[in-house]
């Protein structure tokens, strides 16, 4: 009896940990961080952002921004990006869509009565942007993820390098999407189940990337103000749409 008790004992153990060594599925992590987004009618966060500079037309050193996005859904969003060339805002209210340069005091307000998908997609192809890190402020992140890559796979665990000497580090599953365009590695916080990093790889010479932290994130974010109102002697300018501007350039 005693020798069949160990045995029992040893195979539960064996069982446990098996269980406990299974490979997460990628896949379901990336669906769970994707309901987690789309179910918070309100959230915000902050991102430091770094473009090298073979994905930046004339320019001759790499971008690095720090980002502020507010979401309200259906259909409103502030977002703000600071970098070297100054501060540049974006800000929908289901009905219009402002956009300022605060360093030439320069804005634009185009009619914009859509969803916070359909002002993605019309800001894409209309004018040939979208707002920063829009991929997770859709209401599905995770068809957008899915239809840019070919394959998804799980590659282990990582920490942030957050706080004083990454003692505020975040544990995070690691996924890596490959894709047509790009390779991404996509880093999703374990407790929270929230995008934490995102590094983009561009099939191009010399590999270039975006690299994405992200922090600050408030699900229960308190709406925002989404009214533009433009600064003092700002000057109202035209938004050129991309047709417009491949038309002036021809001539």
């Amino acid at each position: 009896m005693k020798f069949r008790t160990i045995t029992n004992l040893a195979l539960t153990a064996l069982l446990v940990s098996g269980a406990a060594a299974q490979t997460p599925d990628p896949d379901q992590l990336l669906r769970q961080m994707s309901a987690r987004l789309a179910t918070a009618k309100t959230f915000s966060f902050e991102a430091k952002r770094e473009i090298d500079v073979q994905l930046l037309e004339g320019h001759d050193q790499p971008e690095k921004a720090s980002i502020s996005i507010s979401v309200q859904r259906p259909n409103k969003i502030t977002a703000s990006s600071t970098s070297k060339a100054g501060t540049r805002y974006l800000i929908a209210d289901g009905k219009t869509l402002s956009l300022l340069d605060e360093k030439p005091n320069h804005y634009a307000v185009v009619p914009m009565r859509t969803s916070l998908d359909g002002l993605v997609e019309q800001l894409d192809a209309k004018y040939g942007f979208t707002p920063p890190l829009a991929e997770f402020v859709l209401s599905n992140p995770y068809a957008d993820f899915k239809k840019q890559s070919r394959t998804l796979t799980y590659l282990g665990r990582g920490k942030t390098s957050e706080g004083f000497f990454g003692l505020g580090g975040v544990e995070c599953h690691r996924l890596w999407l490959s894709g047509k365009v790009a390779d991404a590695e996509l880093w999703i916080s374990v407790d929270e189940q929230l995008p934490r990093k995102l590094i983009a790889t561009f099939h191009r010479d010399g590999r270039p990337q975006v690299r994405v932290n992200i922090s600050k994130w408030n699900l229960a974010a308190p709406a925002a103000d989404f009214t533009f109102n433009p600064p003092q002697l700002a000057q109202k300018i035209e938004l050129w749409t991309t047709a417009k501007m491949q038309a002036v350039s021809k001539n």
